[in-house]
């Protein structure tokens, strides 16, 4: 799907809503995965998507420079599941190929604290 384009989306409805549902479930779990790490490991409760990625970064757990990415897929999140009228299409586009970047970035970084801290899969 990296090859479509803002058009693309807006003449397939089909498509948009996958592109759609794949942002919002992707972004979901990683908000997901951030609150449980949080939680789990610094006794932190963030209130908003957006301060659990900050509280990641603060603790070392993503770089600064992913979170600068990633930043806006907290406002991103919250439209496609609860502001669905009000979509930019063009936006969801970028975000789509930002996602395409940062999420498997996301998943390495966290694997990576995870190994640093002794927690990684390979860890008994």
């Amino acid at each position: 799907y990296a090859d479509k384009t803002p058009a693309d989306l807006q003449a397939d409805l089909a498509l948009r809503w996958i592109v759609e549902r794949g942002l919002l479930a992707g972004a979901t779990l990683i908000f997901d995965v951030a609150d449980h790490i949080l939680a789990a490991h610094f006794t932190l409760y963030p209130q908003t998507y957006r301060e659990s990625l900050e509280r990641l970064r603060d603790r070392g757990v993503i770089s600064p420079s992913l979170w600068e990415k990633m930043a806006t897929f907290a406002g991103l999140r919250n439209i496609l599941a609860h502001e669905y009228m009000t979509i930019d299409i063009p936006k969801v586009h970028r975000q789509f190929l930002r996602a395409l970047e940062t999420f498997p970035q996301f998943q390495r970084e966290v694997q990576e604290w995870l190994d640093r801290e002794g927690k990684g899969h390979g860890d008994k």
